[in-house]
C-alpha cells in the first residue's frame, strides 16, 4: 500500500463541476424513505466519473493492494459504504450506510475487484470469507458510531486507509510475499489484521505476484553487492554504489512499476544483513 494524496481528486471534482452534481443528488435523496435512498444510489454512480482521475493518481494501481489493473477489473469502493455498514462483529453500525457521504469525493477510494468483493480465495487453502463489501469495523472504545448526516469525527475507523501517509507505513511484506505489520503496537497490529481480511490482502494471487518482484528485487541487491564488492578501489565503488542506488531507488519511486513497497520492504530487511550495511543509505531516501 502506498500513499495516495486524494486532494488531487479536487480538481478533478472542479472540473467535473461536481458541486453541483453532488447537491443535486443530496436534494433528491432528503425526501426518500431508507429503501428508496438506497435504491436511488445504488440507482446513480455518477462517482464514475471520477475513474479517470482515480486512475492516474495510482498509476492504474488499486489503492490497497497495489496490484495492476485492468479496465473492466476495478471500481470505485465507498470507503464508508454507502448503503449499509457492518463492524467486525458481523453487527450493523449503519443499517443504511453513510448515505449522506455517497457522493463525496473524498469518501472514493479506487479498488480492484478483488479487494472490495466478499470471497473465498479459491488458490488458497483458506474457507474464509474476505474482501470489504459492506464492512468498515470501527473503533467504539476510543470513539462512537456518526448520527446520520452528522460529522464523522467521532468515528476511528479501523481499516488502514491508503489516503492517511501514517497508516500506510503499518503494513509491511516478507520473502513469502505475505502481507504482515510493520509494527509492534498491539492495536496497530489489530488494524493491520483486519486491513488484510477486508482488503483481501493475503490473497493467493496476489502473495505469488509479490513473492516475484521480492525476489527480483533479491538478484537487482545482489548483484550490486557484488560489482561493489569486486570494485578494484574505492573510487570505482563509490561510482558502482551510486548508480546501484540509483537503480535500486528507481525501484521503489518508478510509479509506473506494481508493488513498490514490497521492494521497499526487501530493501529495508537486506539493510540489517551483514554486508549489506551501505543500504541503510539508500533507505534513508526512500
Amino acid at each position: 500500500m502506498r500513499h495516495i494524496d486524494i486532494s488531487k481528486l479536487e480538481q478533478a471534482a472542479l472540473d467535473i463541476g461536481w458541486s453541483a452534481v453532488r447537491q443535486t443528488h443530496m436534494d433528491a435523496l432528503q425526501n426518500l424513505s431508507e429503501d428508496e435512498r438506497k435504491a436511488y444510489i445504488t440507482g446513480h454512480n455518477d462517482w464514475n466519473l471520477f475513474q479517470p482521475a482515480m486512475l492516474s493518481l495510482s498509476h492504474n494501481k488499486c489503492w490497497y493492494s497495489e496490484a495492476p489493473i485492468g479496465n473492466s477489473d476495478f471500481e470505485i469502493d465507498h470507503f464508508r459504504p454507502k448503503n449499509r455498514a457492518k463492524n467486525h462483529d458481523g453487527n450493523d453500525t449503519k443499517v443504511n450506510g453513510y448515505w449522506w457521504k455517497a457522493y463525496d469525493w473524498d469518501n472514493y477510494r479506487l479498488t480492484g475487484a478483488l479487494a472490495n468483493k466478499r470471497r473465498r480465495d479459491r488458490l488458497g487453502e483458506g474457507v474464509e470469507v474476505q474482501g470489504k463489501g459492506i464492512y468498515f469495523p470501527l473503533d467504539l472504545t476510543a470513539g462512537s458510531i456518526a448520527a446520520d448526516g452528522a460529522s464523522i469525527n467521532c468515528e476511528v475507523p479501523m481499516l488502514l486507509d491508503p489516503t492517511d501517509d501514517y497508516d500506510v507505513t503499518l503494513l509491511s511484506f516478507d520473502e513469502r510475499g505475505e502481507p504482515i505489520p510493520s509494527t509492534e503496537d498491539d492495536y496497530e497490529m489489530e488494524r493491520v489484521k483486519q486491513s488484510i481480511l477486508y482488503y483481501h490482502l493475503d490473497l493467493e494471487q496476489l502473495n505469488k505476484e509479490r513473492k516475484i518482484a521480492w525476489d527480483d528485487s533479491v538478484i537487482e541487491i545482489k548483484d550490486a553487492k557484488q560489482a561493489i564488492d569486486d570494485s578494484p578501489n574505492e573510487a570505482a565503488k563509490r561510482l558502482l554504489m551510486k548508480k546501484c542506488f540509483k537503480k535500486l531507488k528507481n525501484y521503489v519511486t518508478n510509479q509506473d512499476r506494481a508493488y513498490t513497497s514490497v521492494v521497499k520492504a526487501c530493501i529495508l530487511v537486506y539493510s540489517e544483513l551483514d554486508g549489506y550495511g551501505w543500504l541503510k543509505n539508500l533507505v534513508r531516501t526512500l
